[in-house]
């Protein structure tokens, strides 16, 4: 009898040690809420109102797909849409008493698979299961259950899956919540679902996590209202992670890699996402009206561009019925420096975030109102360095204060394109590059001729390490891009034939200016995305993955046919002014440094059109900028007011014969 009662006290005394260490186990729930759009983003406010940290995520890459979304979630990492090479299929649930599969789950896994890059959908849940966690998914029957994907393994496969009425899906959740480590749900739709989450988290215990995220919605890309409950993240925070460096945006990447480390589990290396945060800044409406923002950046650009296209136009004709050959001049220079300063109005216009007419009023008018006014104090050739200086020294101090106005501005990255959140982009980087080329050859006008080669190259590396470091822009195309510009800039100004030894030599630019890139990056802990795959963990096949994902996007480019067009008459054009080039530039015979800038820009259009994802796109605005640039070349022709000032002090020593020896 009294070992019997030793049995049970001791049966007690371990249930009275296990049963607290259960209750505190970490669990989480995914919870995919549908909601109706509305430009007013009314679920961020009700999570808001329900003591979540909240914030706003970022679907996916480049085009939209409800299904891509959920199966970049379930992989922990994403690349963009045009780097697949078969379209996306169908993706489903079949469920049965117990557990379930996704229907099309081996075409899609094949898909990405075969794409460049370590995309392995499932990887989640089957990290999870790995580590000994337990999955589940719940549902509402009646409803496409897409979201089920984010509970499926490598395999496709569900381990527990619980279908049922609105009616029941809270206590279903709920029951599924206290025997599983994660819980992925798709809620019923706004009021329904809302009402759901109430009841859930009522009944939260104190370490558990609770992740909701507007489901995806099907028609194009919407940043989607996000919440998070839990250990970590207080009532009343902003989320924030290192893949946006946005406070108030994640990316949908980020959620497994944050469960997974809630929960205890290592990250694998394929899982590109990072870690949310919550921090102090700001509340739902401010949140909003930051990323409401990003919602009209995109829309704006092509009435940018064909309004100034436009404007440019009217001003070469009142040039002419105004001054003729006198006029037309004018026209030409005062657009190309207005060229030059679009960006830099762009980054006004993104800090006072303007309505749509007036800002795209404020970029052509602003832009060519300060043109004319720089061509005005400024003679020729010597203008274009104002800008550049001016319109480069603003992009760097944003870059430095986290790029919260090159973000927003119509020249950005687009961060809700989800390619880029901060930093440089690809529309950028040849923008900025040409600045940087042009202005040098335009200020090295004052210097002598043997310093000119010494300073293009000090000038573009100072650039290249503010375009490319990971802690500024971020931007590893930008320094291909500015490289090969800074290569040809300093093979054109040595003024002679250059030898074997020095085409090599800037034929390795690119390259040590990549090497350096990653140096600098790993002693700053920039986290560049160049630095984690080649130096953390993928090696050589992860970057050889980078090239061919980037080749692959960069001819997809080519779809859209206005880019098409500019890129086959800029071919064209370069072909005609290679082979006219002493006609067509003979103003700057006087001006060798600012020539060098000019075939500067055309190797990093070219070099940086075949060494991006963007390649057609950084052609098209190359070539562009390059056409305004040979204009203000021939604004400054024979006849002009500037063209009768004396050359420049590195023409003049170059042109001074040499001294002889007394004889």
């Amino acid at each position: 009898m009294r070992r019997v009662a030793t049995t049970i006290l001791v049966a007690l005394a371990a249930l009275f040690v296990v049963a607290p260490a259960q209750a505190s186990a970490k669990r989480a729930l995914v919870a995919f809420i549908p909601t109706q759009p509305a430009p007013k983003m009314p679920l961020l406010f009700d999570l808001e109102q329900r003591d979540f940290s909240y914030g706003l995520t970022s679907p996916s890459i480049g085009s939209y797909s409800k299904r891509q979304m959920v199966l970049d979630m379930s992989a922990g990492t994403r690349i963009a849409n045009g780097a697949y090479s078969h379209p996306l299929g169908r993706l489903d649930l079949d469920y049965w008493r117990s557990g379930g599969r996704m229907v099309g789950w081996f075409y899609d896994n094949k898909r990405a698979v075969s794409a460049p890059g370590d995309v392995l959908p499932g990887l989640f849940a089957q990290t999870l299961e790995r580590a000994g966690k337990s999955v589940a998914y719940s549902g509402v029957i009646g409803y496409e259950q897409v979201e089920a994907a984010v509970a499926a393994d490598r395999a496709g496969h569900l381990e527990r899956v619980s279908m049922g009425t609105i009616g029941t899906f809270s206590a279903r959740t709920q029951a599924l919540m206290d025997h599983y480590d994660l819980v992925v749900a798709r809620f019923p739709e706004d009021e329904a679902g809302l009402e759901a989450l109430d009841r859930i988290v009522a009944k939260r215990a104190p370490d558990e996590l609770i992740y909701v995220v507007r489901a995806p919605p099907p028609g194009r890309g919407r940043l989607l209202p996000t919440g998070i409950m839990g250990r970590g993240f207080p009532p009343g925070r902003v989320l924030f992670s290192d893949t946006t460096r946005r406070v108030g945006l994640v990316a949908a990447t980020d959620m497994p890699t944050t469960l997974l480390r809630y929960l205890g589990v290592p990250i694998p290396k394929q899982m590109q996402g990072e870690t949310i945060e919550a921090r102090q800044d700001g509340n739902a409406e401010e949140v909003r009206e930051r990323m409401a923002r990003l919602d009209v950046v995109l829309g704006r650009r092509a009435p940018a561009i064909r309004t100034f296209a436009l404007a440019f136009l009217g001003l070469i004709a009142v040039g002419w019925v105004a001054r003729r050959r006198e006029g037309l001049r004018w026209a030409l220079r005062t657009g190309f420096l207005g060229a030059l300063w679009l960006p830099g109005v762009g980054l006004f216009t993104a800090a006072i975030a303007p309505s749509r007419t007036v800002e795209v009023l404020t970029l052509t008018l602003g832009s060519l109102a300060l043109g004319a006014l720089v061509d005005r104090l400024v003679r020729w050739p010597l203008a274009p360095a104002v800008p550049a200086a001016i319109v480069f020294g603003a992009h760097a101090i944003d870059l430095a204060r986290g790029s919260p106005w090159i973000g927003a501005s119509l020249a950005g990255p687009n961060p809700k394109g989800g390619s880029r959140f901060f930093g440089i982009g690809n529309e950028l980087e040849i923008l900025l590059s040409l600045e940087v080329l042009i202005g040098l050859g335009a200020l090295l006008e004052l210097v002598r001729p043997k310093w000119v080669p010494r300073l293009f190259a000090l000038g573009c590396l100072v650039a290249a390490v503010v375009i490319g470091s990971g802690r500024l822009g971020a931007d590893v195309g930008g320094v291909i891009t500015l490289g090969a510009g800074a290569a040809g800039a300093v093979l054109a100004s040595l003024g002679r034939r250059p030898s074997v030894r020095a085409i090599v030599i800037a034929c390795l630019v690119p390259v040590l200016g990549i090497l350096g890139l990653i140096g600098l990056d790993l002693a700053t802990g920039g986290g560049a995305h160049l630095t984690r795959t080649v130096v953390h963990g993928e090696g050589f096949g992860g970057f050889l993955n980078i090239v061919k994902r980037r080749s692959a996007i960069s001819w997809h480019g080519l779809s859209n046919t206005w880019v098409l067009i500019i890129c086959l008459i800029g071919l064209v054009s370069f072909v005609i002014a290679l082979r006219n080039r002493e006609r067509i530039f003979s103003p700057l015979r006087g001006h060798p440094a600012f020539m060098a800038g000019l075939w500067g820009g055309l190797a990093a259009t070219v070099l940086g059109a075949l060494g991006n994802d963007s390649g057609p796109v950084i052609f098209a605005l190359g070539f562009l900028i390059l056409l305004f640039a040979t204009g203000y070349v021939r604004g400054g022709a024979t006849g002009s007011p500037e063209a009768d000032t004396p050359p420049s002090r590195s023409a003049a020593r170059a042109a001074r014969p040499p001294a002889t020896a007394p004889g």
